[in-house]
C-alpha cells in the first residue's frame, strides 16, 4: 500500500500535524501509520556550497581572484546531517505515492524544503500544503485544498528565492573579500551585506546630521480671542516662525488689539478603522509603545504563531485580508470573546457587516492576509498563560480586528482665519461626535494622545471684529530629526526596501551583534566607533540607499518572468568586476582594524580590540562570527584596561574594588575567566581575626 509523506519544516510543526492526521506511531525522527509518514527538517538542513568546497586555492583570500565562482550546489549544513539521512531515507522509500511540503507558506520557506528535495534526489510528484496559521481547522482545511509545486505562482516565486539567495551569497563574499583584502589590517575581516551596510549608512548618517545640528532661536506670534488661540501663518499655511528677535519684535508691535474673521468653516468628518496589522506595523507599535527591538516583536509574533497556535502567519506584508476570508471573520472575533474583549464584541452585529474592500482586497494580499487572531476555542485558557508583553502583542492585534467592526470615529473639524493688521492668523479644533472605533482603544494598556483632541471652538460669523485679549511671542528652537529607534527602523528598512517581513529583524540583530550599531540611553538607534569606522572605509556605491531598491525591483522581474535568473546573476557579476577595479585604483593607505590589540581572544585566538562599551574578539565579522566580548562597566565598575590585558593573558585579573551588588552593597573580587569562556568572579580569602 503506497503512503503520503508529509514534510514538515520543524519537529513541532511536524507533530502536530501528525496528530490531526491521526498518526501516532513515533519512530526515529518520523511518525508513521497506514496512510502516512510525517517527518521534518530542522529549518534549514541545506545551503549553497562555497566557493572554497569546490577549489582549494579560493581558503587563500586573494583580490586578485574575485569574482569568486557561484552556484556551486547544494550541501547538508553541519549539525544536520542526522535528520538529513532520515528524510532522504523516507523520500527514497518505493511506498511513497508523492510529498506534501508542509513547510513555511512563504518565500523562505519554499526553498527551504524544495532544496531539500533537490538534495535527497526526489523523484515523487510533490503538493503544497499553504496555510496561513498552524490550527487544528486551517491545517485540516490547508489539507483539502492542496497545490501542485507546478502551479506558476509557486513556480515564479522558487525562481526568485534562489536568485536571491545565490545573489546575496555573491554580494557577500566577493566583497567581503575584496573590502578586507583592500582596506583591512592584517588579521581584520570586513565584513559585508547587502541589506546590513546600506542599513548602517542611513543610521551613521542621521548621527551625523544630529553631531552637526546647530539649534536655532526662531520665534512664533499668538493671539488669544477670549476662548481660543490663534497662530500666525505664512503664505504656505503652516505656523510663520521668525528667525530674527528684530523681525519677530517688530511683526509684535505692527498688531492692533483687535481682529476680523475671514473664515469660520465648520466641517463633519469620519474616519475608518485603519488596515490591520502586518508585521511592520507591529514592531512599529511595539517599539513605540513597549520598547521592544525588532527582533523581540518578532520572536513574540512567531511564539503566538507556532506555539501558542492564536495568530495568523506572522512574516506577512500585507494589512488586508482575502475575501474568501469573509465568511469566517465572524468565527475569529468570537474565538476572542472572553475577558476584557467579551463586552466590545457583544456590541457587534456581524449581520450588518459588509464585505469592505478597505480591509477585503485580494489585491492588497501577496503570500499572507494580515494579522488576525485563528479560529481556535482555547485562546482563552492559552491568553492566562501568557507573560505580560505577549498579551500587550496579542491586545493590539485582537483590537485592530474589533475596530473594523465598529462604526466610523465622527468628529466637526473648525478652522478660524482671522486678520489682525494685514497678518493672519489660524485657530484648528475638533469636537468629537461619536468615539466610534476608538471606544475598542480602551481595551489596551497604553492608549495614545488622539492627535484630533484639540480646542473646541465657537461659531463665528465671516466679517465679524474679535477683541485680540492677550498677544504673544513664543521663544522655540530648531531640533534635529530624531535618531531611529526600535519602533521606526522596520519602517526605514521598508522604505528602501532593505530586508524582508522575514529577514528585517535579523539585519538589524546582526548590526547589533558586530557591535555597528546600539541603543543610546534614550532607546535610540546610534552608530558605534566601530561600526563609523567601518562604514567610513566602504566606498558609496555598496552602502547607497538605492541599492536594495534596485535590487527588490530587478527580484520583482525575475518572479514575473521578464528576467531570467542568469540574466540577473550576469548583471551583478559585471557589476562586482568593474567595482574591484575601482576599489583598486582607490585603495586607502588606511586601514582597518589597525588598532592596539589588548590581548588574545580565549576562544577563537584572534586578537581583542576596543569599543565604546566593550572589549570585543576582531573574529565578530568572521564567517564563524565569534562573539566573544567583555563589557567594560561590570556591577557598576569600570574595568581598568591593564586588568583586561591581565585577565586574558593569565585566565584572572588583579585585585579589583569598587563592585556593586544588586543590593547595593560594595565588594572586592578578581575577574575570572570560566570554562565556558564566560566571565565571572573569585573572592578574596578572608583571614581568621583574633
Amino acid at each position: 500500500m503506497s503512503k503520503i509523506l508529509v514534510v514538515a519544516e520543524k519537529p513541532a510543526a511536524g507533530k502536530d500535524i501528525a496528530r490531526i492526521l491521526g498518526v501516532t506511531k513515533s519512530c526515529n525522527g518520523y511518525m508513521e501509520n497506514e496512510e502516512y509518514i510525517v517527518t521534518w527538517a530542522i529549518g534549514h538542513l541545506i545551503g549553497l556550497k562555497d566557493p572554497e568546497e569546490i577549489d582549494e586555492k579560493f581558503k587563500i583570500w586573494n583580490v586578485d581572484d574575485l569574482p569568486l565562482p557561484y552556484d556551486n550546489g547544494l550541501k547538508v549544513l553541519a549539525g544536520t546531517k542526522g535528520q538529513y539521512k532520515i528524510v532522504k531515507s523516507l523520500i527514497q522509500r518505493d511506498d511513497i505515492s508523492y510529498l506534501i511540503n508542509a513547510g513555511d507558506a512563504g518565500r523562505e520557506g519554499l526553498l527551504i524544503q524544495s532544496w531539500l528535495y533537490r538534495m535527497c534526489s526526489n523523484k515523487h510528484p510533490v503538493k503544497i500544503l499553504w496555510a496561513s496559521s498552524l490550527t487544528d481547522e486551517a491545517i485540516k482545511t490547508a489539507m483539502e485544498h492542496l497545490h501542485d509545486e507546478k502551479e506558476e505562482e509557486f513556480v515564479n516565486l522558487l525562481r526568485e528565492a534562489e536568485t536571491r539567495a545565490v545573489a546575496d551569497q555573491i554580494y557577500g563574499y566577493n566583497y567581503t573579500r575584496a573590502l578586507t583584502c583592500l582596506y583591512g589590517s592584517s588579521g581584520t575581516v570586513l565584513s559585508y551585506g547587502r541589506c546590513q551596510t546600506p542599513l548602517l549608512n542611513l543610521i551613521y548618517k542621521r548621527d551625523l546630521e544630529i553631531e552637526k545640528f546647530k539649534p536655532q532661536p526662531y520665534w512664533t506670534l499668538n493671539a488669544e480671542f477670549n476662548s481660543f488661540t490663534a497662530s500666525e501663518i505664512g503664505d504656505n499655511g503652516e505656523v510663520l516662525k521668525y528667525m530674527e528677535k528684530a523681525s519677530a519684535d517688530a511683526a509684535f508691535q505692527s498688531c492692533s488689539r483687535s481682529g476680523q474673521v475671514k473664515v469660520c468653516k465648520k466641517e463633519q468628518k469620519s474616519q475608518k478603522a485603519p488596515a490591520l496589522f502586518n508585521l511592520a506595523e507591529i514592531q512599529n507599535t511595539m517599539g513605540k509603545k513597549y520598547g521592544l527591538k525588532p527582533d523581540e516583536t518578532l520572536e513574540i509574533a512567531q511564539k503566538l504563531y507556532e506555539t501558542y497556535k492564536i495568530m495568523s502567519y506572522p512574516r506577512t506584508d500585507s494589512r488586508y485580508l482575502s475575501t474568501d476570508l469573509y465568511n469566517e471573520i465572524e468565527q475569529h472575533v468570537k474565538s476572542c470573546s472572553f475577558g476584557k474583549f467579551e463586552s466590545y464584541i457583544e456590541k457587534i452585529d456581524f449581520s450588518s457587516f459588509t464585505m469592505d474592500k478597505s480591509y477585503f482586497n485580494n489585491n492588497k494580499v501577496s503570500d499572507h492576509h494580515a494579522l488576525i487572531p485563528t479560529i481556535n476555542s482555547s485562546i482563552a485558557d492559552v491568553y492566562d498563560k501568557l507573560s505580560e508583553m505577549e498579551k500587550n502583542f496579542f491586545d493590539e492585534i485582537v483590537c485592530s480586528l474589533i475596530a473594523i467592526f465598529y462604526p466610523p470615529y465622527i468628529y466637526e473639524s473648525t478652522d478660524i482665519i482671522i486678520e489682525v493688521s494685514d497678518r493672519t492668523f489660524q485657530a484648528h479644533g475638533n469636537v468629537v461626535k461619536s468615539a466610534g472605533y476608538k471606544e475598542t482603544m480602551n481595551i489596551l494598556q497604553t492608549k495614545e494622545k488622539d492627535k484630533d483632541d484639540q480646542q473646541p471652538l465657537p461659531d463665528l460669523t465671516e466679517g465679524e471684529i474679535l477683541e485680540v485679549t492677550n498677544l504673544e511671542l513664543k521663544e522655540g528652537k530648531t531640533k534635529p530629526k530624531a535618531r531611529y529607534n526600535p519602533g521606526n527602523i522596520v519602517k526605514l528598512m521598508n522604505k528602501y526596501k532593505i530586508g524582508t517581513s522575514a529577514t528585517s529583524a535579523n539585519i538589524v540583530k546582526t548590526l547589533e551583534k558586530r557591535n555597528f550599531i546600539e541603543l543610546d540611553e534614550k532607546k535610540k538607534y546610534k552608530t558605534t566607533a566601530l561600526g563609523r569606522e567601518f562604514i567610513s572605509l566602504v566606498p558609496d556605491i555598496l552602502k547607497s540607499k538605492n541599492l536594495t531598491i534596485e535590487f527588490e525591483d530587478s527580484l520583482a522581474k525575475v518572479n514575473s518572468g521578464e528576467l531570467s535568473k542568469e540574466q540577473f546573476i550576469e548583471k551583478i557579476i559585471i557589476q562586482i568586476k568593474g567595482n574591484i577595479d575601482k576599489f583598486k585604483e582607490n585603495a586607502p593607505e588606511k586601514k582597518m582594524g589597525a588598532q592596539k590589540s589588548v590581548g588574545v581572544c580565549p576562544v577563537c585566538g584572534k586578537e581583542m580590540r576596543e569599543s565604546s562599551k566593550s572589549w570585543y574578539c576582531s573574529g565578530y565579522a568572521d564567517e564563524s562570527k565569534c562573539s566573544f566580548s567583555i563589557w567594560k562597566k561590570i556591577c557598576g565598575k569600570n574595568i581598568p584596561e591593564a586588568s583586561i590585558k591581565t585577565l586574558l593573558a593569565y585566565g584572572k585579573s588583579d585585585l579589583l574594588k569598587g563592585f556593586k551588588s544588586s543590593q547595593g552593597n560594595s565588594f572586592s573580587a578578581y575577574l575570572v575567566l570560566k570554562k565556558d569562556h564566560s566571565i565571572g568572579f573569585e573572592f578574596p580569602s578572608r583571614k581568621n581575626k583574633k
